[in-house]
């Protein structure tokens, strides 16, 4: 059973696009929450009309609504999570009983991410995140899946992972928490993130957010 974490911070227009898109999303999810740190009752209530379970944090920041988040996902018994921000559009059809196969087999393996579309200057430039540093990423199959594999960080772009790491690697209560948290993780030399499909695939999730309302990242 796949649990759908869907982080939120009152950008009600994005998260509207986002889940319009969750058709392309294939898996056994048994229970979706929606976590809002907007702090905005109105937006609280707004959210109502979707019938998924809400959790709340009152402007908070990003460290501490990844902290609580977490925390809510302690409530139950699944094993795995999809975790997706309010401002990506899935693009491509995505198998999660795939990705979980792949993820059971390779352990090291921290997370599976939806690679987005270039967006910084070098990115765009060489045509893309992998593209960017080719020398960080390595493509691996099994004779039926693909995916890339690095050692560069965590993300929190739309993603697969196991919950053990909520038990194992609690999310730190810093500032630029998402790198740091990266950096916990590869101490274990073993340990390595990936991308799902092909180094050359095209992006799988596209990005939206241009306005961001969010704060200690």
């Amino acid at each position: 059973m796949v649990t759908l974490l869907i982080m939120t911070n009152g950008r009600g227009n994005y998260l509207k696009r986002t889940l319009s898109t969750l058709g392309k999303l294939h898996g056994n999810f048994s229970r979706i929450i929606i976590h809002d740190d907007s702090g905005d009752e109105n937006y609280h209530n707004w959210l109502g009309q979707f019938n998924y379970e809400i959790a709340v944090t009152k402007r908070v920041g990003f460290a501490l609504a990844m902290i609580s988040a977490w925390e809510k996902l302690k409530e139950d018994a699944n094993e795995w999570v999809f975790h997706l921000e309010d401002d990506f559009l899935i693009m491509d059809d995505i198998y999660i009983d795939k990705i979980i196969d792949v993820l059971k087999r390779n352990s090291y393996i921290k997370e599976m991410i939806l690679l987005r579309q270039p967006i910084g200057s070098r990115e765009r430039r060489k045509g893309g995140i992998i593209a960017s540093h080719p020398e960080r990423f390595e493509d691996k199959t099994d004779g039926t899946n693909y995916w890339v594999e690095h050692r560069v960080n965590f993300s929190c772009n739309p993603c697969v992972y196991n919950k053990s790491l909520v038990y194992k690697y609690p999310w730190p209560n810093t500032t630029y928490s998402e790198r740091k948290y990266g950096r916990m993780l590869f101490q274990d030399p073993n340990a390595k993130c990936a991308y799902w499909g092909k180094s050359i695939d095209k992006p799988k999730v596209f990005h939206i957010g241009e306005v961001r309302c969010g704060f200690n990242y």
